[in-house]
């Protein structure tokens, strides 16, 4: 083990590198088995940003997929093209606004409620997404069957392993001991158990990427399609709340994480993605919510992770797939729980009671719509409602 200030090497930090694997996993798995993406790519890159963010930021900065441009794509079968091209007009986006100053206008949309609410509604979708992954199939690689016979009762396998899981998470928080390796551990090995204790054949090697350039008919519809849904939930999510939430959980060790530095590592990094055939990628509040409930504390979590990923992009690209499965989605499921409720407690940092109308508002239309932007367009509105209203009444009470 290796003790530093900035960054260390050991159980906790290993656990924590490990707590955001239930955003990563499923749509990783989604985009290349759907999608057609390149494995080698699809994990490469986030390796390489969690690498270089981990260097850079000082704390376990969160790597994930671009969660609107990934949702959309899986849903609709989208083809690789139009993820790269989404991949490079999010990189073009969010250089430009860094380098141009422009996302220091955009900040100041987000007022502390807003942001708050934000936070609020990520953590309501987090445990919304869990439920999902929970009563998935856990085992699709397997000859179990779905269900148990309980009692004379038919009950979901992927719920008895969820409730395992959850019991054994809460036994090891009350001990303050790392969570997500033994729900991990559990996880795996549950998954060999169903395959008779016998490691499935893994192909060795990675998948060489193809060089893309976009087409005009590519770019036009990934705008349309991927990126105008995606951006404002990058903007708030990504940039605003992931630096409001850095500073709650780091103070002055986070001072690197701006709003202008942010972009800058999401954009290179979507470059590489568009460019090479990868998967869109970003920062996220939650994702460091994850990392920071389980544990880690330093950059080297962020290092650590980076480069499980690239090893298995390098040395089990072929079988990224298979390699990801192997950890049910029910576990994730249990541990997107833990990191949903967590993210929503950030919430209550709110200074004045009259401001919760807009948290709240943007918690429950986040819930109800699994739409972040139309969130924001809420509390936006209720804020600045509320803001303005009170000033007219303070100065009819003054003129009466």
């Amino acid at each position: 083990m290796f003790y530093g200030k900035t960054y260390r090497f050991n159980i906790h930090e290993l656990g924590g590198a490990l707590g955001d694997l239930g955003t990563l996993v499923p749509l990783a798995i989604g985009l290349i088995a759907i999608n057609g993406l390149n494995p080698t790519m699809v994990l490469l890159i986030p390796g390489l940003l969690y690498i270089a963010a981990g260097l850079y930021y000082r704390i376990p900065m969160p790597v994930q997929p671009l969660k609107a441009v990934a949702a959309i794509a899986i849903a609709s079968s989208l083809s690789s093209n139009l993820i790269s091209a989404a991949g490079l007009l999010m990189g073009i986006i969010l250089l430009f606004l860094a380098l141009s100053k422009t996302i220091n206008l955009i900040v100041r949309l987000f007022p502390l409620p807003v942001v708050r609410g934000i936070q609020l509604g990520i953590g309501l979708l987090l445990i919304n997404s869990a439920l999902k992954l929970v009563t998935k199939s856990p085992f699709p690689t397997s000859q179990l069957s779905d269900s148990l016979r309980v009692v004379g009762f038919t009950v979901p396998l992927g719920l008895v392993t969820g409730i395992a899981a959850m019991a054994l998470l809460l036994l090891f928080v009350k001990k303050r001991r790392p969570t997500s390796l033994p729900v991990l551990g559990l996880g795996l090995g549950i998954s060999l158990a169903s395959l008779g204790w016998g490691m499935p054949r893994f192909q060795t090697g990675l998948v060489l990427p193809n060089f893309y350039w976009p087409s005009f008919a590519d770019l036009s519809s990934a705008l349309v399609l991927l990126v105008i849904p995606q951006i404002a939930l990058t903007l708030g999510n990504a940039v605003v709340a992931t630096q409001d939430a850095a500073q709650q959980y780091f103070g002055d060790q986070a001072r690197r994480v701006s709003h202008r530095a942010l972009p800058v590592t999401m954009g290179l990094a979507n470059l590489a993605a568009g460019f090479w055939g990868g998967m869109p990628v970003c920062h996220g509040a939650g994702g460091l919510t994850a990392h920071y409930r389980f544990g880690a504390r330093t950059g080297g979590a962020s290092i650590i992770i980076g480069g499980i990923l690239i090893a298995i992009a390098l040395f089990l690209g072929k079988s990224a797939s298979k390699a990801l499965s192997l950890i049910p989605y029910p576990i994730l499921g249990v541990l997107l729980i833990f990191v949903g409720f967590q993210h929503a407690l950030l919430a209550k940092k709110i200074p004045r009671f009259i401001d919760w109308l807009t948290v709240l508002a943007m918690g429950l239309t986040a819930l109800l719509t699994a739409n972040i932007a139309i969130a924001f367009a809420v509390g936006f509105s209720i804020h600045y409602a509320l803001k303005y209203g009170l000033i007219l009444h303070r100065k009819t009470s003054l003129q009466n």
